[in-house]
């Protein structure tokens, strides 16, 4: 909140455009930040996206690692990456996953961003421009998904011109699907969507 103020002064005083400069906190680099998460979904409007981080949480725990054995995050960093991943929904912010260190591990790195996709992160950062690609790549909706999810929406589009009504539930490929499907898709085709506006401009 104290930067943005002082970024609202020197627009004011650049005559420069309102909220143009955009923030993304790295919101979990101490102990204390872990219950502090929620403050964020208050709102500043400068604040397009949250990001997480476990380096320097780990060193402030006294921790000498932050993954197993098998590459995977230990619990407290799972607990700080989905305190993260709620708090950027709550505020209706990207939700951006850390960074993946090894960045000549492209096999790793694809493993770990196809989970944060799926957990439903809508980015990830990248430490190394080799690992930009790869990022992209996972996180742009492939033609298959764009298709299945405007069948999706066009199965309810239809239901709700027949009954008249908002559609509860419809039938698709033998399978029923009710609102959160319905959301699911939606959101999918607006984030495809933007992502080819961005590609574009």
């Amino acid at each position: 909140r104290e930067l943005a103020a002082e970024l609202d002064r020197l627009e004011q005083r650049l005559d420069a455009p309102r909220d143009e400069l955009k923030l993304m906190p790295i919101t979990t680099e101490t102990p204390q930040s872990l219950f502090a998460l929620a403050d964020y979904t208050n709102g500043v409007p400068r604040v397009a996206a949250l990001t997480w981080g476990a380096e320097d949480l780990s060193a402030a725990l006294g921790a000498t690692t932050a993954v197993g054995g098998d590459g995977e995050w230990l619990f407290v960093y799972q607990l700080a990456r989905s305190l993260c991943l709620a708090a950027a929904r709550a505020l209706g912010a990207a939700t951006i996953d850390t960074v993946y260190a090894d960045f000549r591990d492209e096999a790793g790195l694809r493993r770990q961003a196809q989970q944060a996709r799926r957990d439903g992160f809508t980015g990830k950062l990248a430490i190394h421009p080799s690992q930009v690609a790869t990022i992209n790549e996972t996180f742009l909706p492939t033609h298959e998904e764009i298709e299945q999810a405007e069948r999706v929406v066009a199965a309810f589009a239809a239901a709700h011109a027949a009954r008249g009504t908002s559609a509860g539930v419809v039938a698709l490929d033998g399978k029923m699907l009710d609102r959160p499907h319905l959301v699911r898709a939606q959101a999918l085709l607006t984030r495809a969507a933007q992502l080819r506006g961005a590609a574009t401009s």
